[in-house]
């Protein structure tokens, strides 16, 4: 039971070092620009009221952001 105590006690101080590590690596990448996240950048569409995602233009707010917009309608 003492040995399996101290393997976990080994573990945890090395789990702490290795996220130690990471944070610190982490810390000298280059910061990533709005959008980057995880390597893809969402297209965008332009429509009469601004840009929008091409993800949300296919979906159902499609017909709404397509919409001229008047003054009344505002």
């Amino acid at each position: 039971m003492k040995y399996l105590q101290e393997k976990i006690n080994s573990a945890e101080s090395r789990i702490k070092e290795l996220e130690l590590l990471i944070s610190a690596w982490q810390s000298k990448l280059p910061k990533k620009e709005f959008g980057e996240k995880n390597d893809h950048v969402e297209p965008t569409v332009t429509t009469p009221n601004g840009q929008i995602s091409e993800t949300l233009m296919s979906g159902s707010l499609g017909d709404y952001y397509s919409k001229e917009w008047k003054n009344e309608d505002k």
